[in-house]
């Protein structure tokens, strides 16, 4: 009886991998637990370093000790920067899983569009080879041309061709998948409302707008820090007070005490190695805040596109509903127009790829991802991640 129990239990199937457990997997992305490891740089300790140091020095019957501790200064600006002086940092920190998510939500889309592309293509490949039969009888009675034969298999042999690139596709995107589901058996996601394009711009039209994308934020941090870098570099070029040493020393029950300064005198040495790390950054920052300038409408840009092509999606759509309408008696002209009307729903869906993954981008570029993570934004019934 045991061992029966057992065989059940070992041959029960494994659930189906839904889209929210796939999202689950970004807060284990190896970029999302490197910033764990990341310590932080904003101190304000006026201290770079602190050495201690200790010498004995016999000679006959006597022996002569010296202990002490060596302090280096950071020059005043590096003082003064202080707290907040790696705040690129910190809006990576905040971002990492932000951009785990975004990767995630592509393949998603990309696994789903594929998956309706090829039940669509299905459907075009079968009427084509019925078209193909129908020329081929047409052909025989003399009421076609071989030039229409020949077109409609042209038409198969790129059907079969789009079919290997939609199968390649998949197969691409289940790799992904499983190596953050490495448990995930199946080629098929359970319930994966996917959103609509009506649905995109819905939201698309409702959500409010930061000031500013978030690359253009780190931009203008990366932009900040090289700044204080510079200034740093500068400081120490210019720090006349180095450090501090303090010893004791004892020598026949005689204890001595020792302060030594160390000085350094700015303009009487070259440091080659500083002026060029300088230079380079004087134009690092140049460049950041060329960037950052073409950033600042990031948002506003997505926005449009995402609404212009919704746009141009909807005139398709209502195109492919009048032709479905239209029937014909001759069998060549109606295989035609039912092919007609599959290979357009073949290109709404990846109009609808197009859309949804600058949807994506907008989330990402908002921080939508960012403030609600655990929230499935491709989900048309509102579901969340569960950690």
């Amino acid at each position: 009886m045991l061992w029966v129990l057992c065989l059940s239990f070992y041959s029960t199937p494994s659930l189906a991998l839904t889209a929210e457990q796939v999202l689950k997997t970004a807060w284990q992305d190896e970029t999302v637990l490197s910033q764990e490891k990341m310590r932080s740089t904003d101190s304000s300790n006026p201290l770079r370093n602190v050495e201690a140091f200790a010498s004995v020095e016999s000679e006959d019957q006597n022996r002569e000790y010296e202990v002490g501790l060596k302090f280096q200064f950071r020059s005043w600006p590096e003082w003064k920067l202080g707290a907040g002086a790696d705040s690129q940092t910190k809006i990576v920190k905040e971002a990492s899983l932000a951009w785990a998510l975004h990767e995630r939500y592509v393949h998603l889309i990309s696994f789903e569009i594929a998956r309706q592309k090829r039940i669509t293509l299905d459907k075009v490949l079968k009427l084509s080879e019925n078209y193909l039969k129908a020329q081929g009888l047409s052909l025989r009675a003399g009421r076609s041309t071989s030039k229409s034969f020949l077109s409609a298999q042209a038409d198969i042999y790129k059907l079969k061709r789009l079919e290997n690139v939609l199968v390649q596709e998949h197969q691409a995107v289940v790799q992904k998948i499983r190596q953050w589901a490495p448990d995930w058996k199946e080629d098929s996601l359970a319930d994966f409302d996917l959103l609509t394009v009506e649905d995109v711009l819905e939201a698309v039209n409702s959500q409010k707008v930061h000031d500013s994308s978030l690359t253009a934020r780190l931009l203008r941090a990366e932009y900040r820090d090289l700044g204080k870098e510079l200034e740093i570099l500068r400081a120490r070029e210019n720090q006349w007070i180095k450090g501090v040493d303090v010893s004791q020393s004892r020598k026949d029950e005689e204890i001595g005490y020792k302060v030594e300064l160390s000085i350094q005198l700015p303009g009487l040495g070259a440091d080659d190695l500083s002026r060029q790390k300088q230079n380079e950054l004087v134009l690092k920052r140049a460049l950041k805040l060329k960037e950052a300038s073409g950033s600042q409408d990031r948002l506003q840009s997505l926005r449009n596109q995402i609404q212009n092509l919704g746009s141009l999606y909807k005139m398709s759509k209502s195109g492919l509903v009048l032709s479905q309408k239209s029937r014909s008696v001759d069998t060549l002209t109606e295989l035609e127009n039912r092919m007609s009307s599959e290979q357009a729903q073949l290109d709404l869906l990846s109009q609808q790829q197009e859309i949804l993954v600058l949807y994506v981008e907008y989330l990402l570029e908002n921080e939508r991802l960012t403030e609600e993570p655990t929230r499935n934004f491709l989900s048309r019934t509102l579901k969340t991640v569960s950690l």
